[in-house]
Parts: C-alpha cells; structure tokens; sequence
C-alpha cells in the first residue's frame, strides 16, 4: 500500500510551514496542489491527514460512530472545558445540546436577531459620512455585545468592558497561525500566560452569576422582578426543563457559546459586506431589494422571523454565496476510532483526520467559476441549476455535529446585511484582504471602507426597520 503523501524532506517541510504560518487556507490549498486530496502533515500527536472534496467530507462528517470530535479539539479544550459541545460526543453531547436548544431555536433566536440588528443599528447610527471604518471589526464589537446579553444576562452583561477585555486576551491566541498556536499551548509563553488568565477571569464572572443565580433560587437571573421575557443561556441550563446540568456543564456550554457565537458570525457578516461592495451591482440590487420589502403593518413579533427574512431572496443568494467563498470555518478535524481506507491509503486508527469546507467550498469540480462571486448561482430558477449536495456545501457543519447557532445566523446574516444596505452608503478601501484566524476565518488587519451620506430613508418595513418595540 503506498505511502500516504506529504513533505518529507526539511525543505518540503519548511514550504508547508510557511503556508501555514500565512493563513489556514493557504497551507490547505499547499497541501491539496502539491500532494493531491489524500495527505499527512505533522510530528507526533498534532500529525493530520487532510481528505479534500466531498466524498471526504460524506466519510468523515457522514460517520460519527467512527470519527469523533473527542480528542480532536484538545486545542480548545482550556477555553471551551472538558463538558463543551465541542470536546464530546454520543450521549453526553447530546444531552447538552437538547438542555441549550431553546436559546438557538425559534424563540431563542429571533431574541437573539432582535439584539443583534438592535447593535447594528446603534453602531450604523455613530458613522459619520467620510469616516473610515473596519466593518469587520465594528460588526463583530455588536454581535459580540448583543450575544453577551442573550447568553450571559443584564447583569453579566453590564460587566461587557471587563469581559470583552478578557476575551480578546483569548483571541489573541486562538488567532495565532497554525503552526505558532500548536507550539504556544504546549510550551511556557507570555501569549499562553495571557489566555490562561483571561479564561481565568471570564470563568470566574460565569460561576459566581451562575452560584448566584442557584443561591438565589433566581436561574432567570431577574431578581424575581418577572418570570415572563426571553430567558438567556445560563438561565436556560439551570431550567428544570430537561436533565440537571452541573456548574462546569453551564460554564463549558456559555463560554464555548460565545467563543464559537460572534467571532463567526461576526466573520461572515463582514466577508458578505465586502463582496457585496468587491462586486459591482450588488450592493445596490441589495438596496432595491430592501426597500421594496412590504411597509406598515407588519406585527411586531415577526419582524425578526426566519418567515420574513426568506423574503429577502436576492439577499438569501449573496449571504449562501459569501459562507460558500468564505466559510467561517475552515477546516474540521476529527479523530478516526478504527483505521480505514481511502483512495488506496490506509489511515491508522487515532490519527486526527481534516476536512475542508473552503477547498470543498474553491473546487473546479464542485462548483463553475469557483473564485468568482457569483449570488445568480443560488437561484433555483436559472436554467441549469443544480443544487449542492450537503457534503458539496456546508458552511454550518452536517448532520448531528452541524452549528448549534445555525438556525441564529441563518436569521441574522441576511437581515443585519439587509439593515446595512438599506441604511449606509460603504465604498470599499480593503481590496486585498488576507485571510488570518483559526476557529473563525477573518481579515487579518479588517476591512475598512469610507461611510458616505446616508441613502434617503422610505417607509420600508419588515425585518428592515428598527426595532418597534
């Protein structure tokens, strides 16, 4: 059985290094041009075999029993816990995941879009014409103070400037290159010392809300003013609906919530903003769009439903378009329970095994014109169409390990892009982005444009206008 290819001599190592050391995309797209859809790459527990394209993707995101998240993630173990969703499986994971359900589903996301496009408003309010803005770095700072409430509480909440603080302490090394992150998790550094602490600090304000909250008999976290309103996350672990859930299990799933929560989302709202302005024509269509949306009379209740926004079709097309070209997450690791075969190589069983929404997402054999931009391509009407199979398209994940926040930025992304189109006039100053992050694929140094006079305002109404409330 031959060899399974990688680099193999210092010089073919250096090369697939660098490329990491650049961005995570570019050291997948080094392994898969010059080593083909089957490859190895790494030393001793960290060593990956990367499987690119779709039937890759059908076998391990398609096999649970086989591929598992535990042991996959070690990286994000310190951050996320022992009982996060994203360092378990089977039974344990989806028992926690049925607990948070009611935050990411229905109710819990529309109160989770209502505080998001009410962020994105505030901070469409504070751009003045000839200013120049990281839209990227602007939207996330919303989204990440809007999801603070839906998932910490007012109270926690009201501590955004500590916490947020903290957090990017975190994000600093989870931003790290591949290559350097691997390295600074295991050994003695200042950026290790740094993320440690800010874990910490953040874990600290989580137990003493939750304690307080149990202390308390107040789970809602409401100072027994109310039982009614929308619950946050913290309140909906400690329900009595469903099994108990343990203080760490509370702690792993809001800390793990937020890290996995704004920096995507925040992500892919700022990839579709730079698009829409990268291609021409497509900002304004997105205008038109929002401004011919039904006025007036729209109930309050559904302003933010996933009803109203599949009303938004054009803009429905870009934002599938931009998660296709850039797919918030990059790469998913797993590790393989029983070796296999594939394509003629047999993959030892333990070994971490990577596949790859983006090259998936890039594939001249998947998709016509990959690199281009390209909303039509959605629409179900054009004469040749053909709709990507779920291992062809996955932005979100699949199956039983798909997004817990899917169904929240599947709301979200069109509306707040919408909202953004609508209400700003964006030329874009960012024309050669590169890419940097790992759990999130982001602008290494933003995305700026120049603000412009406010388009003239209409009577527009649906999920476009602020909030009535």
């Amino acid at each position: 059985m031959p060899a399974i290819p990688g680099p193999r001599t210092p010089a073919q190592l250096f090369r697939v290094a660098r490329a990491f050391q650049h961005s995570l995309p570019e050291g997948l797209e080094h392994l898969r041009d010059t080593y083909g859809q089957v490859s190895a790459f790494g030393i001793g527990p960290t060593r990956t075999h990367f499987l690119f394209g779709p039937d890759a993707n059908a076998l391990v995101m398609g096999n649970e029993s086989n591929f598992r998240f535990s042991g996959a993630y070690d990286i994000l173990r310190p951050i996320a816990g022992d009982t996060a969703l994203v360092t378990t499986d089977g039974e344990p994971h989806a028992r926690r995941k049925r607990k948070a359900r009611p935050s990411f589903h229905r109710g819990g996301a529309e109160e989770s879009t209502r505080l998001i496009l009410t962020a994105v408003d505030e901070t469409i309010d504070r751009w003045q014409p000839g200013q120049y803005v990281d839209v990227h770095g602007t939207l996330r700072s919303a989204i990440r103070s809007a999801m603070l409430r839906q998932f910490c509480g007012e109270r926690l909440a009201a501590q955004e400037e500590t916490l947020v603080a903290e957090l990017e302490r975190i994000h600093e090394l989870m931003d790290h290159p591949l290559p350097r992150q691997l390295i600074a998790w295991k050994l003695p550094s200042a950026a290790r010392r740094r993320a440690l602490a800010a874990i910490a600090a953040v874990e600290r304000l989580l137990y003493e809300e939750i304690q307080r909250r149990r202390r308390e008999g107040d789970p809602g976290g409401r100072g027994h003013r109310s039982a009614g309103g929308p619950r946050d996350l913290i309140a909906v672990m400690l329900s009595e609906d469903g099994p108990a859930m343990s203080d760490q299990e509370v702690r792993d799933m809001v800390l793990s919530a937020l890290i996995a929560g704004y920096d995507p989302v925040g992500s892919a709202l700022g990839w579709a903003v730079y698009n829409c302005l990268n291609t021409p024509g497509v900002w304004q269509r997105l205008r038109d769009e929002a401004s011919d949306a039904p006025a007036g009379d729209v109930p309050a209740k559904d302003v933010f439903s996933a009803a109203r926004v599949r009303e938004l079709r054009y803009t429905n097309w870009v934002v599938q378009e931009s998660l296709r070209t850039h797919p918030p997450v990059v790469m998913s690791p797993r590790r393989c329970v029983r070796s296999f075969r594939y394509q003629g190589h047999l993959i030892p069983g333990g070994s971490l095994v990577a596949v790859s929404a983006y090259i998936t997402h890039r594939s001249p054999a998947v998709w016509e014109e990959p690199d281009r931009f390209l909303p039509e391509r959605w629409d179900t009407s054009r004469e040749g169409y053909h709709a990507p199979s779920p291992f062809e398209y996955l932005p979100y994940g699949y199956g039983g390990r798909r997004c817990v926040g899917a169904n929240i930025a599947a709301v979200v992304l069109p509306a707040a892009l919408s909202r953004l189109a609508r209400r700003t006039t964006l030329s874009l100053r960012t024309r050669h982005p590169q890419f940097g992050g790992i759990p999130a694929l982001i602008p290494r140094d933003g995305l700026f444009v120049e603000v412009g006079a406010a388009p003239a305002r209409d009577g527009a109404g649906g999920v476009l206008t602020k909030d009535p409330r």
